[in-house]
């Protein structure tokens, strides 16, 4: 309590949607909050222009901002205006892969300013989010994060962990099985214009851990404009048909990069799929660009098949493994009633929560490949759970990409009886391979 007091002396926390002016230029509470951002992440603050189409962007994808903002500024400093916290939250599907999905509370832009930290802002914010989140009845928060310590404590864990791969082209082709369908170059303009963003959504639909894009991506991933929201000139695109169809089933927009001494790289940007043939079909192409060495794409997911096909597996390697995707459990019943099961049976779970919005024991049954929840006690009950894990566990696991194994082995699951955490990885084993292509 004493913390929450010295808190309010010291900041207001404010909460606000963004907005903009009648020439569609930011408000000045808004444009205050994106360059407190901009400082947290060293991004250089967009024009005129660049700042209105941000707004516009934070407008459409129903944004809720957070400042917190100090109550006594030094004269001159920027905390006369300027959140010294931001934080936002806003509408995101995540989807179990099987035609069906579930909202999450989606949360991004956390900064906190250097001269305001272990002041208690971040837990202020979250706190004050997560429980707006659950009274908007959200099952699950999510966000990417840019440091991996940071958001445990709150109650998230790593769902999806993603990877960024290399592979050098003399060592790759002939593939072991030659690729079908066929590929045919675009322009990123024709992509954009429709076909694009409708393979995207069909690769969300059939893959666990997709989730829906932020209006800002699109030019990105398209290859209209850069990650500072400038255009660029130098993204091309290609789509892939299947074997006697006019269907298109995959896209992969992608750069050249040539730097003095170093490998000339094909560098993809984005690469997306309905169907296993149309990634394989697609990374051929690629690994047939030429007057390039090596292909480098960072968002494979940790089964990549590509390796498989290689005709030199050792022409694959890995350049960086990390955290992708982190889920906080709001509501057990509603996040576990939402997924898909691959196995049936009946499991009883305690939970516990530091912030306490889940802790309980819950009995999980699943009939027919749907799972129904009933909530048994307020507290954990030890002697009646199958199994024992904290809300952070229950997060990392809830997609399927995490084994309750694996959790087990390192302490964090507990279990009297090891056939129950074998039923629990059994029961979320999701139809296809988590993987995140999106960040946020």
């Amino acid at each position: 309590m004493a913390s929450n007091d010295a808190f309010d002396d010291r900041y207001d926390l404010r909460e606000f949607a963004p907005s903009t002016d009648d020439q569609g230029a930011p408000t000045a509470e808004t444009e205050a909050w994106m360059r407190a951002v901009g400082l947290g992440f060293h991004e250089a603050h967009p024009d005129a222009e660049g700042a209105a189409r941000m707004a516009a962007d934070f407008i459409a994808d129903g944004e809720t901002f957070l400042g917190v903002y100090v109550r006594e500024p030094f004269p001159g400093s920027v905390d006369e205006t300027w959140p010294a916290g931001t934080f936002t939250w806003f509408p995101k599907a995540l989807s179990w892969g099987d035609g069906s999905s579930v909202e999450t509370q989606a949360i991004s832009a956390v900064t906190v300013r250097p001269t305001e930290r272990r002041r208690g802002i971040l837990r202020r914010m979250m706190t004050h989010a997560l429980e707006r989140g659950a009274a908007e009845g959200y099952a699950v928060a999510s966000l990417t994060a840019s440091e991996g310590t940071i958001y445990r404590r709150f109650g998230f864990g790593s769902a999806i962990r993603e990877r960024a791969v290399h592979v050098r082209r003399e060592r790759a082709l002939p593939l072991l099985v030659p690729a079908t369908g066929s590929v045919s170059v675009v322009t990123p303009e024709w992509l954009a214009d429709g076909p694009g963003r409708e393979l995207f959504d069909r690769f969300h639909a059939r893959t666990p851990g997709s989730m829906v894009r932020n209006r800002s991506t699109w030019p990105i991933v398209f290859g209209l404009r850069g990650q500072d929201g400038k255009p660029v000139h130098d993204v091309r695109a290609a789509m892939h048909r299947a074997e006697g169809s006019d269907e298109l089933d995959g896209y992969v927009t992608w750069r050249v990069k040539e730097e003095r001494g170093a490998d000339t790289t094909v560098e993809v940007v984005d690469l997306v799929y309905t169907d296993d043939r149309a990634y394989t079909a697609l990374w051929e192409f690629l690994l047939s660009v030429d007057l390039n060495d090596v292909v480098r794409y960072n968002r494979s997911r940790l089964d990549d098949p590509i390796v498989a096909a290689l005709g030199d597996n050792r022409a694959y390697d890995v350049d960086h493994e990390e955290d992708h995707v982190w889920l906080r459990v709001l509501d057990v019943a509603a996040a576990l009633g939402s997924r898909p099961f691959a196995v049936d049976g009946s499991l009883t779970l305690g939970v516990s929560d530091a912030l306490g919005f889940t802790t309980g024991t819950y009995r999980l049954d699943v009939t027919s490949g749907t799972g129904s929840v009933t909530r048994l006690a307020d507290d954990v009950d030890v002697a009646a759970s199958d199994v024992r894990l904290d809300v952070a566990e229950l997060g990392a696991l809830l997609i399927g990409s995490v084994s309750p194994v694996t959790l087990a082995a390192a302490g964090l699951v507990q279990a009297a009886d090891p056939a129950s955490v074998q039923l629990l990885r059994a029961m979320l084993t999701p139809p296809r391979t988590p993987h995140g292509i999106t960040y946020f």
